[in-house]
């Protein structure tokens, strides 16, 4: 059965057979800049969309394991959307795919996201292509008789904006968490949107935590903080998975949850029905301290984590780990990436002079990492998780992180832009690795 898993961006690979590519298996770099010249400006509008609303939690992408290896994922349905958020990270791979409008659009865009970078996606993941073909084929093949997608009318489209030119509850309360920073636009995005406003749709629950709906209008009826930390605790309920769909499905089970809220979350409302205030257009009270509850931390700006400790020996080395220590991946990824590969280099080179191991200094670094992993491991100093992702960086992929390849192509092809999403992920993977070459 399929199952749904949060994978990283850097871990999603593009679909080389897809069917919008003329010439399937080009390679990963290729296929990404083959959808994007296949778009066009539908892919900036995509990449506009992601930013301003994240991705689509009613569309999963639909992924499987890529050769077996589960920490890496082939998309094979939504494959534009992760090659637009991979613009929104990297929009340098697309000079010359698309117009230079388009380009400088995204570069514009990838400014913005930067600041708070997609940091998983949640994905559906099958066994393999053929558990996924009857979705892909249904979601992309048209009506079929019903059981596909049938678009609106151009009368049900405007029944439909009519009908909600008003947001509903849950959306109203969500506003309100994350104007007065109780919640991060990433995090909202993780609450079931559906729960979220069963729950809050029903009279007994809104009793409870000091608002009313009226005239399509969400009221508080309470001190405004004690209202937002009311509606917090429910949305991260739901959130965790405490509460599911199932328990909350009937009114009788609803009424059962507002009575069985904490003591200290129960809100006694100071105002009368018909007297609450917008909560549209309130204002936490000044002095308040806003709720952090939920709140992602924003990607750390340099590439080795403050909470990394190395026990660099050699001068030489040292002074590039200050360096890449001191220097910010927004604003120096170029430098950083030589210098990061430089630095990996020259630990594995001490290390085998250190252990005498028999492979040369001139040899390739390939070869020289395959060395010192296999020592690593036969001192008990790795455990073969943490060589997974050193094993994965020798296979010669150069658009995945971490990749050796990837690493030699920052130094020598001009057409390759180093983004700071790939650098802390290659660091992340490598870290174990490095601090055991570097472990007294």
């Amino acid at each position: 059965m399929p199952n749904t898993i949060p994978v990283k961006p850097s871990d999603l690979l593009i679909d080389e057979i897809n069917p919008r590519i003329p010439l399937p298996n080009a390679g990963q770099r290729e296929v990404q800049r083959e959808l994007a010249r296949h778009q066009g400006p539908k892919l900036l509008a995509l990449a506009r969309d992601i930013l301003g609303h994240g991705l689509n939690p009613a569309d999963l992408p639909i992924v499987m394991p890529f050769e077996g290896d589960h920490s890496r994922c082939i998309v094979l349905e939504g494959n534009r959307r992760i090659v637009a958020l991979k613009a929104l990270e990297n929009p340098e791979i697309f000079a010359g795919a698309v117009d230079e409008g388009v380009l400088k659009e995204l570069r514009n865009l990838s400014k913005e996201y930067q600041k708070s970078p997609v940091e998983d996606v949640l994905c559906l993941q099958v066994k393999d292509r053929d558990e996924a073909r009857h979705w892909v084929e249904l979601r992309h093949t048209g009506e079929n008789g019903g059981a596909g997608i049938v678009p609106w009318s151009s009368d049900d489209v405007a029944r439909f904006q009519s009908r909600t030119k008003g947001f509903d509850i849950h959306t109203q309360a969500l506003n309100f968490l994350e104007k007065h920073g109780a919640i991060t636009a990433e995090a909202r995005r993780e609450v079931p949107a559906a729960s979220y406003r069963r729950l809050l749709g029903t009279p007994e629950v809104r009793a409870q935590i000091g608002i009313e709906w009226k005239d399509k209008k969400l009221k508080l009826l309470a001190n405004k903080k004690d209202v937002a930390k009311a509606l917090l605790y429910i949305a991260n309920d739901l959130t965790k998975g405490t509460t599911k769909t199932q328990h909350i499905y009937t009114h009788e089970q609803r009424i059962q949850y507002a009575n069985n809220l904490p003591s200290e979350i129960v809100v006694r409302p100071t105002k009368k029905s018909g007297n609450g205030i917008d909560a549209e257009g309130s204002q936490i009270e000044a002095g308040t301290k806003r709720a952090t509850r939920n709140r992602r931390a924003k990607p750390r700006s340099r590439l080795i984590p403050s909470d990394c400790v190395l026990n660099v020996s050699d001068p030489r080395v040292r002074e590039i780990e200050k360096e890449l220590r001191y220097l910010s991946l927004e604003d120096f990824p170029n430098a950083i990436s030589v210098l990061f590969r430089v630095f990996i280099e020259l630990s594995v080179d001490t290390y085998i002079g250190d252990k005498k191991l028999s492979v040369g200094l001139e040899a390739r670094l390939r070869q020289k990492l395959q060395q010192v992993l296999a020592d690593l491991i036969s001192r008990k100093s790795l455990t073969k998780e943490q060589a997974s992702p050193v094993r994965r960086a020798l296979q010669g992929d150069s658009f995945l992180a971490p990749s050796i390849n990837m690493m030699n192509s920052y130094v020598h092809n001009a057409n390759v832009f180093p983004a700071p999403g790939d650098l802390r992920a290659s660091w992340n993977s490598l870290q174990p690795f490095i601090i055991a070459i570097w472990s007294p």
